[in-house]
């Protein structure tokens, strides 16, 4: 008897593994029932996905819209232009959790944001707001059909898990327990398997996906070349340069001046203060007015002057303030543009005199607020008046 009745368990329990490893036509029949079943009732069942709370509602509207009886998953890709690319990612993050939503990923120039649906579309617009657009791509992935599919394998699991557990509880001997527990071992794990899935699936479809990248703004090339000097063509075309390396040396700046205050050097070039303000010092050779070299046969500022203005009018496309004046008593211009580069306000200043055989150049960039703070007209001007050319 006790052989039979071990023989009857073994059947038992072969029977229920090899329908946890294929489908009978039984089972199929009954998958396809519980799937209709699961259609009509899943929001009251424990194993549907559940939404995220803070969508309520919005899940019917907006750019991450799921059609009645689907479940969704959706990915939003942007690409965004900004004046500062590492607060365009602090800002992004903050955005997210003020949203009850988490930051996947981050590095210097990018983030991968998860965002509760319901906001999804909150967020969107204000990652818009940080730059200028120049890519959005919205992906919604159908994940319905394997919502589906999970519930009802993980429910049959639970049934196979209970017929188990009632024959161990029948179960004799040891060879007995030990088959049938080997048997709910397989299936328990089975089953935390299509949990794992299950919980990644009720994340993709409560949560949007979002992959930002913020592109440093650049200001405009000129199009073509609006002086045949080079140097010309080249002012403020590093207005967005801002990762200078700062060196502490003895050598002498290549244009004598006193440094405002909260500036250091930074090489022989030039200066960095605190806040990223920078200040670049450059010396030219002076075109000659002859074919032939002849003595002080120099071009003088009145030839540069239009020159300059007209390159910096191209390359920003805002006005250009031009200030005559006098550096070390030779004759020289000031111009100041202002351009507003991924929603962000910057100003560039240059200073440029002709002093014989040579141009000297002295220029400061830097956002707007921060040059304001580091470079104040009174401090430009105090340091034009100790240049020593």
């Amino acid at each position: 008897m006790m052989n039979k009745k071990f023989f009857g368990l073994s059947s038992a329990v072969v029977l229920l593994l090899a329908g946890c490893a294929a489908d009978t036509a039984d089972v199929q029949a009954e998958r396809a029932v519980e799937a209709k079943s699961y259609r009509r009732s899943a929001p009251a069942r424990n194993y549907a996905p559940r939404m995220a709370r803070e969508a309520g509602a919005d899940r019917a509207k907006g750019n991450f819209r799921a059609p009645a009886g689907h479940q969704m998953a959706f990915t939003a890709h942007l690409r965004i232009s900004v004046g500062n690319v590492r607060e365009a990612v602090d800002q992004a993050r903050e955005m997210a959790m003020k949203l009850g939503g988490y930051v996947k990923r981050m590095d210097d120039n990018s983030v991968t944001l998860a965002i509760p649906v319901g906001k999804a579309d909150e967020a969107l617009s204000a990652l818009k707001k940080s730059g200028v657009l120049l890519s959005q791509r919205i992906e919604g992935e159908d994940v319905t059909r394997q919502v589906t599919d999970i519930a009802v394998r993980m429910e049959n699991l639970e049934k196979s898990r209970k017929r188990l557990l009632a024959l161990l509880e029948k179960a004799g001997k040891v060879e007995e327990m030990v088959k049938v527990e080997t048997a709910i071992t397989r299936v328990t794990t089975e089953l935390e398997r299509l949990q794992a899935q299950q919980k990644n699936l009720r994340t993709r479809v409560d949560y949007v996906t979002m992959y930002v990248t913020f592109a440093a703004a650049v200001t405009r090339h000129i199009p073509h070349n609006t002086s045949p000097i080079g140097w010309v063509n080249s002012l403020g075309a590093n207005l967005l340069a801002f990762n200078q390396q700062i060196v502490n040396n003895d050598d002498s700046l290549i244009i004598d001046l006193k440094l405002p205050a909260g500036f250091v050097k930074n090489g022989t070039a030039g200066a960095v203060s605190g806040n990223n303000c920078i200040i670049e010092l450059a010396r030219w050779n002076n075109a000659v007015t002859a074919t032939h070299w002849y003595g002080n046969d120099y071009a003088g500022m009145g030839f540069y002057a239009p020159m300059i203005e007209k390159a910096l009018g191209e390359r920003f496309k805002v006005p250009v303030k031009v200030s005559p004046c006098k550096i070390d008593g030779y004759d020289a211009v000031v111009y100041t543009v202002k351009p507003v580069i991924g929603k962000v306000a910057y100003t560039y200043r240059v200073a440029v005199a002709v002093v014989k055989s040579k141009v000297m150049v002295i220029s400061a960039r830097a956002r707007s607020i921060d040059f304001d703070k580091a470079l104040p007209d009174n401090a430009w001007q105090k340091m034009l008046d100790s240049a020593d050319f």
